[in-house]
């Protein structure tokens, strides 16, 4: 991925300060010492699991490393290793022509959607759609890139006559998870399964008795952790990058996948469509 020859600079910060660390820390440092290009693709739980340590002590690490977080922490150890080129797409290189860069990009997608295709548990995807269509209220938390999928969901569970609400604000996310109950359900939305908001959003659904649903790539990861139920999208793309490809695709084809096991469960989906076309249709020419 890198020049294998040069040791990245944060490496040799963190090879500068270890030291002075506890040694559960001085664990998480040895680790992304000899394993930097790996480091960049995993999870706070899974350097903490490779590590023997907690996520915890991850974070701490992190942050005495003189990041803010882990993820800044893999963003500042990617930009060492990879080239600008590479964090965009990690499969474009600078000589491809425009060809051989829209196929890597359209065979990137495919890829991924038969990845993710051949990991996921049709069990699973039908119980997410199960436990949307009986619940009594719908949250639907996503920020960023993930504000999408959020919306999309949203609009189909509509389209189904289902209430949910979808928030892109971390704010209204807190003030929307705070009111649900036991008869309700959240689905959290995370490319890395690592941001906070969306973990501190999960955190309240669950004290507050929601069900809850995951979506992110595929291994565990804080969010995921604390999921009820855990969908996973699968891809080569690294966890640092704060825009996800190809795996937003793969995320959209879920969400289709559990529109589609919904509309089959409710014998009024296609009645609702006709009632929803028609009023719509007048916003038409």
């Amino acid at each position: 991925m890198g020049n294998s020859t040069k040791v990245p600079g944060m490496v040799m910060k963190i090879q500068a300060i270890k030291d002075g660390m506890s040694k559960s820390e001085q664990l998480v440092c040895d680790y992304i010492i000899g394993h930097p290009e790996e480091v960049i693709y995993l999870s706070v739980s899974e350097l903490a699991s490779a590590s023997g340590v907690s996520d915890a002590t991850v974070i701490r690490a992190s942050q005495k490393i003189g990041s803010n977080s882990y993820q800044d922490l893999k963003i500042s150890l990617a930009q060492d290793i990879v080239t600008p080129l590479q964090a965009v797409n990690e499969e474009v290189t600078e000589s491809d022509s425009p060809k051989t860069v829209l196929e890597k990009v359209f065979q990137g997608t495919l890829h991924t959607l038969n990845f993710t295709y051949n990991t996921l548990s049709v069990d699973d995807v039908d119980l997410a759609a199960e436990k949307l269509l009986h619940a009594n209220r719908i949250a639907i938390c996503g920020l960023g890139n993930s504000s999408e999928i959020a919306a999309d969901l949203q609009h189909k569970l509509m389209r189904l006559c289902i209430n949910a609400s979808a928030y892109s604000d971390n704010h209204l996310q807190i003030i929307g998870v705070s009111s649900i109950s036991s008869r309700d359900v959240l689905c959290a939305i995370s490319h890395s399964g690592s941001s906070k908001d969306i973990v501190r959003a999960a955190k309240i659904a669950k004290e507050n008795g929601a069900f809850v649903i995951s979506l992110t790539s595929l291994g565990h990861n804080p969010l995921s952790d604390i999921a009820d139920l855990s969908l996973y999208t699968a891809s080569n793309e690294t966890q640092y990058r704060a825009v996800a490809l190809s795996s937003r695709i793969a995320q959209m084809a879920i969400v289709d996948a559990i529109y589609t096991f919904i509309a089959l469960k409710k014998p009024d989906a296609v009645e609702g469509f006709y009632r929803i076309e028609k009023n719509l249709g007048e916003t038409k020419y």
